[in-house]
């Protein structure tokens, strides 16, 4: 398989976001997107919206930075550099949610990086070692930079090829997702 090598700001846009939790009088209300859930998921999905945050932000926040299908989240800052750079996968179009405060929303460009691969990928140990070497900061907090997330180096197989891999993590984790879901509707034995 011939892998091409790219850095991730040449195959897709990078924002960070700056979507508070505040809500202010005047401006919309949105469901928020936010750093733990985007930590603790594999992907967000629709179903998942009504147990998301809600805050409210003004309208060029909104319309650049609604979650769309396909994009992928990625945790930016933390107190710790091995807590940055965790991805998470958009799963759906979720009108009316935003990325919150602490993250940024990658947006691949369709015809050479598949958003499900992108977050497979970057959950390699490769990954997140080159965010937890590149982050900034000490002691309280650590960051990733715009020019740091965008120069993060990416071998990529064909697009029909990462849409396979990408597929196949997704079926995963919805079959753990699944059985989650069981093992919390399973009665407690004495």
């Amino acid at each position: 398989m011939k892998l091409n090598k790219y850095k991730l700001g040449d195959v897709a846009e990078v924002l960070i976001s700056n979507v508070d939790k505040k809500s202010k009088e005047g401006e919309s209300e949105v469901s928020l997107c936010n750093f733990t859930d985007v930590y603790y998921n594999w992907a967000v999905t629709r179903s998942m919206v009504p147990q998301l945050m809600k805050a409210t932000a003004p309208d060029a926040q909104i319309k650049k930075f609604t979650i769309h299908k396909g994009q992928v989240a990625i945790t930016k800052d933390s107190e710790t550099r091995h807590d940055i750079g965790i991805p998470c996968y958009m799963a759906d179009d979720l009108e009316n949610t935003v990325l919150g405060y602490h993250c940024a929303l990658i947006s691949p460009n369709p015809e050479l990086l598949d958003g499900q691969y992108l977050n497979a990928y970057l959950n390699s140990r490769m990954a997140k070692e080159y965010f937890a070497n590149n982050a900034t900061g000490s002691g309280m907090r650590y960051t990733l930079s715009i020019d740091t997330i965008n120069d993060i180096q990416l071998y990529l197989p064909s697009i029909q090829e990462q849409k396979r891999i990408g597929h196949l993590f997704a079926d995963i984790d919805r079959k753990i997702a699944l059985n989650r879901e069981i093992n919390r509707n399973l009665p407690l034995s004495a």
